[in-house]
């Protein structure tokens, strides 16, 4: 049987370490001009430095970890996590992509969620299409002997619907509300800092 693997592009590694310098740069520069200048400055600096080299540290991981190898008759994969599955090939039923708005390891865009659907109509694997190489997941569904599947508009709750197990939880819903709970803290920050 053929061997294959695949792994996300290797643009993700640039990308993370110009975002690292591009953040150690801004750093650098704002000490520089002392633009730092009161506790508060200090505080909103220290946190939204440190969240900007996580991001950063996290697209570097999302590059290095996540492995998918299909050898012989089991398919095993490793998430961006660094944890390992595996399922037998003859688990997987279809090959099924959805147009969605998810965290991709850039930014949350819209992207195509290719997920590999067992005999029990449950998500097996779940790859953000816009990570990896065309010719490589065409090369995995040739490998399992799957036809290419037609891309169709969906949420990540309907495909939580679908598919069981295919998202962990709904990331739109909890998007949308911590943007509003960042909006009202903001608002009030603001308010208290003019009225003061």
């Amino acid at each position: 049987m053929e061997s294959l693997v695949i792994r996300p592009h290797r643009s993700g590694y640039v990308f993370g370490v110009a975002f690292l310098l591009l953040t150690a740069i801004i750093w650098v520069i704002a000490q520089a001009l002392n633009s730092i200048r009161s506790q508060n400055d200090m505080i909103i600096a220290w946190i939204v430095f440190p969240i900007f080299v996580l991001f950063g540290i996290s697209i570097l991981l999302g590059t290095a970890l996540p492995k998918l190898t299909v050898d012989g008759d089991v398919v095993q994969v490793r998430d961006g996590l660094g944890r390992h599955g595996r399922f037998a090939r003859s688990e997987v039923s279809h090959a099924a992509m959805r147009s969605i708005i998810a965290p991709s390891r850039y930014a949350w865009i819209p992207t195509n969620a290719f997920l590999l659907i067992g005999n029990d109509g449950r998500a097996l694997l779940r790859l953000a299409e816009v990570d990896y190489d065309p010719r490589a997941l065409e090369s995995l569904v040739e490998t399992l002997g799957l036809t290419w599947p037609e891309t169709e508009s969906s949420t990540v709750r309907q495909i939580n619907k679908e598919f069981k197990g295919a998202f962990a939880f709904d990331f739109q819903t909890i998007a949308i509300e911590i943007l509003a709970i960042v909006a009202v803290a903001l608002a009030v920050i603001t308010l208290a800092v003019w009225f003061r």
